[in-house]
């Protein structure tokens, strides 16, 4: 009886919402299938002014290029105070798409119309399987207002179930009671490993930049130092043991990439590099996590999934060091190769430099 009169009861103030929207009122959708959780979030610019402030000139009006300069904020504040966990485990949301404008808005929106118009920010998370279960938490009801409702809505395998989040319930998990066989889990957390690698080209350079080695057994040194690094970081922030904001793990990558490279630039003797190499795992061990997080580890099975996904990144950087090690062999054998030492070591280190700038205010143009 009790559940009848709640699902009435959301069903009721969904149609209502259809015809009038309230401005103590925002939206959320949770669509899941087999290669994406998207989140999207919908609110009224009353409700968005109370995250950020958008109308920056006072003059009673929202333009475009306001709402633009204050999207990072707002998305900013949407992932300080929503919470999401995909198979019991805390996640991260994926990047956002970019919110559209009304099309019928025209360059501004006045004032009164702030309660009526709706934007909408969405974020699609990738994964390897369909997540068993997906919950959200809300957090921003000091913010927003006590009496602030959430009418949200779960999208999954053509059933949709809708849920009224409020303060006094601000989260709900979602089953949708999916479950991959071991063998398919193994092989998609490799696969991401290998992938992870090849795509990740701030770990590629790196790499590239650690191989400046003369010896056999310096660079053995150091490609152990760097998988023993990793590996111990990916475990514990996957465990949740330590954790580190995301965006500050990438910036610091930029910044061991800047380092290497320019330590190529005047170290003669790198036979003592693998120490270096180690302290710099660490980090990029905390940056692989954060992948992880972001595609939702299973719930069962976490340390086959882990080592799994290792060995996926460790096969890559083997293909990448196989490949490239026989050319600086040579290379360190001809007179030019400190020429050619110094040009790499230049081009990484503006890479890394270029990441940085990228990573810490938030720009896009370079890869990664």
């Amino acid at each position: 009886m009790i559940a009848a009169f709640r699902l009435n009861l959301v069903c009721l103030a969904f149609a209502v919402s259809a015809l009038a929207h309230n401005p103590d009122t925002s939206y959320c959708r949770v669509t899941i299938t087999t290669r994406e959780v998207e989140f999207k979030f919908t609110y009224d610019l009353l409700t968005l002014q109370r995250m950020t402030a958008i109308d920056t000139n006072a003059d009673g009006r929202i333009s475009q290029g306001e709402f633009r300069a204050a999207t990072t904020a707002i998305q900013n504040f949407l992932r300080r105070h929503i919470y999401i966990d995909l198979n019991q485990r805390e996640s991260e949301f994926a990047e956002l798409d970019p919110p559209a404008w009304p099309a019928d808005a025209g360059d501004s929106i006045a004032k009164s119309e702030y309660g009526q118009r709706l934007l909408s920010f969405t974020f699609r998370n990738p994964v390897l399987s369909a997540p068993e279960d997906v919950t959200i938490t809300f957090d921003f009801f000091e913010e927003l207002g006590g009496t602030h409702t959430i009418l949200g809505a779960f999208v999954w395998n053509g059933h949709e179930e809708e849920v009224i989040f409020t303060r006094f319930e601000p989260d709900f998990l979602y089953d949708t009671g999916y479950s991959s066989p071991v063998s398919q889990q193994l092989a998609q957390y490799f696969r991401l490993g290998v992938r992870h690698i090849f795509l990740g080209y701030d770990h590629i350079a790196f790499l590239l930049a650690l191989l400046f080695v003369k010896r056999f057994i310096d660079l053995l040194k150091v490609i152990t130092a760097f998988t023993v690094a990793h590996t111990l970081t990916l475990a514990l922030a996957v465990l949740q043991i330590i954790r580190l904001p995301p965006q500050l793990v990438e910036i610091a990558i930029a910044l061991t990439i800047m380092y290497v490279a320019a330590e190529n630039l005047w170290t003669r003797d790198p036979s003592g590099r693998w120490r270096l190499t180690f302290a710099f795992g660490l980090v990029h061990g905390f940056g692989f996590a954060n992948v992880l997080r972001e595609l939702g580890l299973p719930s069962g099975g976490l340390a086959r999934s882990l080592l799994s996904f290792n060995l996926g990144v460790e096969a890559g950087q083997i293909v990448i060091v196989g490949a490239v090690c026989p050319t600086l062999w040579w290379i360190n054998r001809q007179p030019w190769s400190q020429q050619f030492r110094v040009g790499c070591s230049v081009v990484i280190f503006l890479l890394g430099a270029g990441w940085f700038v990228q990573r810490t205010f938030g720009l896009k143009f370079l890869p990664a």
